[in-house]
């Protein structure tokens, strides 16, 4: 019976060693520092400072010198509300997601002052097969319809979005190519006709430990949609890469490059990031638990 109870041990050992590792544990975000310096208003630059706290890999506060966002999330770890405050005002922007039984988002309401008025903006997001239909609708617009999207959904992934007019004429048109899972180029094929590229490193994305803790298993989809709507998240944050340059192929819109620093599970510790211009430069510091 030792002999026998020895060799089971023997077989379990090895198994608890490797569970314990902790190159083998989950990665989790602590915090990021961010200093963004403009230097297009003053001499020395204005500087913005932006601090991420999170908590078991979950954002918990954004917080710059004068507003403070908080994010709350449902039973199912989804991100369900976040709330922007502004330190000596009553000026407050709250944001409700609403999910279906699958977890694919079904509404978002944002509500938030714009001048004088007070608006409530809803998007609603409506699951046809491949295509997700969504509506964005106005407490201040008397047309009440703002928005009409398609998106087209191909192996998990959005591969189009098609907009249309009140008499269902496109508008717009824009197609996504992957490359290694990565969101490589948006090209503009109907209405706004740049194409934006983007080209990645081959390590490990910050930007998707965050969007993967705040939408779960359909981050893909989400994600993409939601970018059109909060500026906090990127549509190539899907992507399980680092974006090292996005390159625009029009003047209106300004490049970025990247450089990032890693640590031995090759997830980034810092990030420096150039506007192409020069006018705006960008340090991100990255702490895990």
């Amino acid at each position: 019976m030792k002999i026998y109870f020895i060799a089971i041990l023997m077989m379990v050992f090895p198994c608890l060693v490797h569970s314990q590792n902790p190159e083998n544990a989950p990665v989790r975000l602590k915090q990021i520092n961010i200093v963004k310096t403009n230097y297009q208003n003053s001499k020395d630059g204005e500087i913005v400072n932006k601090t991420i706290v999170f908590k078991d890999g979950k954002i918990q506060t954004i917080t710059t010198s004068d507003v403070i966002q908080h994010f709350f999330y449902n039973t199912k770890g989804l991100l369900d509300m976040t709330v922007k405050d502004k330190v000596g005002s009553d000026w407050k922007e709250v944001v409700n997601y609403t999910y279906d039984a699958d977890n694919n988002i079904t509404k978002f309401v944002k509500k938030y002052q714009e001048g004088n008025d007070y608006i409530t903006k809803v998007v609603t997001f409506g699951y046809e097969g491949a295509r997700v239909k969504v509506t964005t609708k106005k407490s201040t617009n008397h047309q009440n319809l703002v928005d009409d999207i398609e998106y087209i959904v191909e192996n998990g992934t959005i591969v189009r979005r098609t907009s249309r007019d009140r008499n269902k004429a496109i508008i717009g048109k824009i197609e996504y190519v992957y490359f290694n899972d990565n969101v490589i180029k948006h090209k503009g094929l109907v209405g706004d006709k740049i194409s934006k590229s983007f080209t990645f490193d081959d390590k490990n994305s910050v930007d998707l430990l965050i969007v993967k803790k705040l939408f779960g298993d359909n981050y893909k989809i989400i994600v993409p949609m939601i970018s059109y709507h909060e500026e906090e998240f990127s549509f190539e944050s899907i992507s399980p890469n680092n974006e090292i340059v996005f390159s625009p192929s029009s003047t209106v819109l300004v490049g970025v490059s990247r450089k990032y620093k890693y640590n031995k599970l090759n997830f980034p510790i810092s990030c420096s990031q150039v506007e192409e211009n020069g006018i705006v430069k960008t340090e991100k510091t990255f702490i895990y638990e």
